[in-house]
């Protein structure tokens, strides 16, 4: 909120232009000021009136809202500030999201994921969590109660879309929204009841455009317009508001309102539309030709900004890379040299036990050498008492026969001894030989020398009509902007074919309705729009006095 202090003489425009100063703006003439009045009617301060005098309530402060009052026919060429795209940007989401503007839920989706993008910039999986999504202030309440969705499954798909997105800047996000937010059937519109000559209960909306006719149960799918370049003049008397066409042979445009307070808004809201939509078909001002220029200079040191900034994201993602290439090297040489004091561990432990297995054996056959002495010995001693005692010369036989088998068991199992060793002395020296061939062929300098090569690299945007008018319509064979991106146009047809099958019919407003029936038909806003403006003025003129109202249509199909 802003506070102004006026003085009583203070005009509208004083005011006006005040807080545009404020706020920056320059494109003036999109904005005003709404203001409730003292007899609750909306209206817009009037720039050549004092403040005071213009029904304001009795209670203070006075409360105003600056908001958009006139619409661009093309925002891509006719927004020149980022101020203007911004202030534009906020109230249109508002009005989506408020369901102010009507938008059928596949477009939504598409559409809150450029406000992710303007608001948290590239979609980062690192960063995010589902905490950050409002999903209440992303999509229209409408929505997502005609959905059997959780928040997960609204914010996989917006995030989806999301996606798409990459490297868009936050002006560039919010000219995209626009761009398809333009195509909305009730975009930019100003809605008014009013009434024909047989009392019919109808809506008159007033745009960039034209003016046009709806029924009173559809602000969709509008019945009869009047393009700007058939609008000669507009005057009004308490209640009644007459137009009249540039046509001689057709009558006058009448239709009547409940207030004439009302009648002094849709005067001045004809009038500005008017007026722009001449500038708009004329060579351009040099003061819109200078602001233009300054904001490409803007754009442009906005890009150059943008890409120095990319290349410094990009070389220190590059730095993190290499990073984290070194630090998995350096743990991979040092896992490596645990398993190599694990190995080390694991030999010296085997040789141990090899050495002991010969020390061991070394022993045995020592012992077995000292029994075969021994037993030589009591065989020498046998033999000479066997020449001494030839009485017991049979037993000695038998004893001495015994002895000698006893030895020679003895003398093969030393042999036996003798050759284990011998094979468990070269086992030990095989393995001692497999281990220092292991070591010797880690490529430990190698892997180094590959780390100081990786870190040298590393390192290296009533009023007489009475003007010429271009009668070329173009807007009446202009393309929807989702249908000049094939990709975009087929990721809004899958979300489309997602959502319908979650969709819960019972909860289907008119609105839906109308627009599916539009959809059904083959039509657009732009379509539509050429459709409603043919034949002559005088049979739309009558076609409007012939309308009936919603009540009035259906007591007729009774």
């Amino acid at each position: 909120d802003l506070d102004f202090a006026i003085q009583s003489n203070t005009l509208g425009k004083n005011l006006f232009d005040q807080i545009c100063h404020t706020v920056g703006i320059k494109e003036v003439w999109y904005f005003g000021l709404q203001y409730v009045d003292n007899k609750g009617v909306t209206s817009w301060l009037r720039m050549n009136k004092r403040v005071k005098d213009q029904n304001l309530q009795k209670q203070y402060p006075w409360r105003f809202r600056f908001k958009v009052k006139l619409y661009p026919e093309d925002v891509a060429f006719q927004i020149i500030q980022d101020v203007t795209l911004r202030l534009f940007y906020l109230e249109l989401k508002e009005l989506i999201i408020t369901d102010e503007v009507y938008c059928p839920p596949e477009t939504s989706v598409l559409l809150a994921s450029y406000t992710c993008q303007e608001k948290f910039g590239d979609f980062e999986p690192e960063i995010f969590h589902s905490s950050l999504l409002d999903i209440n202030c992303l999509l229209p309440i409408r929505v997502i109660q005609q959905h059997r969705l959780t928040h997960s499954q609204w914010e996989e798909k917006i995030v989806d879309c999301w996606l798409e997105h990459k490297d868009q800047l936050r002006e560039e996000a919010m000219l995209s929204y626009l761009k398809i937010a333009q195509d909305l059937d009730m975009y930019g519109i100003n809605y008014f009841e009013i009434f024909n000559r047989k009392g019919s209960k109808l809506w008159l909306g007033i745009d960039a455009l034209g003016i046009n006719i709806y029924h009173y149960n559809d602000k969709l799918a509008p019945q009869i317009g009047f393009p700007w370049s058939e609008i000669n003049n507009i005057s009004y008397s308490d209640k009644r508001f007459t137009i009249q066409t540039a046509s001689n042979k057709s009558p006058d445009f009448i239709f009547l309102t409940q207030k004439s307070r009302i009648n002094k808004t849709i005067l001045d809201l004809c009038i500005r539309n008017h007026e722009l939509y001449i500038i708009r078909r004329k060579p351009e001002s040099p003061e819109v030709q200078q602001m233009k220029m300054q904001q490409i200079a803007e754009r442009n040191d906005k890009n150059g900004e943008r890409m120095r900034l990319k290349k410094e994201r990009e070389a220190r993602l590059a730095a993190e890379h290499n990073q984290r290439i070194l630090e998995q090297k350096l743990m991979a040489i040092e896992q490596e040299q645990q398993a190599s004091k694990k190995a080390l561990l694991l030999y010296q432990a085997r040789s141990s036990e090899l050495e002991q297995k010969i020390q061991d054996s070394k022993e045995a056959s020592r012992q077995l050498e000292e029994m075969q002495a021994a037993a030589q010995q009591e065989m020498g001693q046998m033999e000479e008492e066997l020449s001494t005692h030839i009485e017991e010369k049979l037993e000695l036989k038998e004893k001495y026969a015994s002895k000698e088998a006893y030895a020679h068991q003895t003398a093969q199992e030393a042999q036996e001894m003798q050759e284990r060793a011998e094979r468990l002395q070269h086992e030990y020296e095989e393995l001692q030989r497999k281990y220092n061939e292991e070591v010797l062929s880690r490529s430990i300098t190698t892997t180094l020398s590959d780390m100081s090569d990786t870190m040298d690299e590393s390192c290296s945007d009533g009023q007489d009509f009475v003007t010429e008018i271009d009668g070329n319509r173009s807007e009446e064979y202009r393309d929807m902007e989702l249908s000049r991106d094939n990709l975009l146009l087929k990721k809004l047809k899958d979300i489309e074919k997602e959502l319908m099958l979650e969709k819960n019919q019972s909860a289907l407003t008119d609105a839906d309705h109308h627009y599916l029936n539009i959809v059904q038909q083959g039509d657009d806003k732009y379509k539509t729009l050429k459709k409603i403006r043919k034949g002559n003025t005088r049979q739309r003129v009558e076609d409007f006095e012939q309308m009936v109202s919603y009540k009035q249509a259906d007591m007729q199909l009774s």
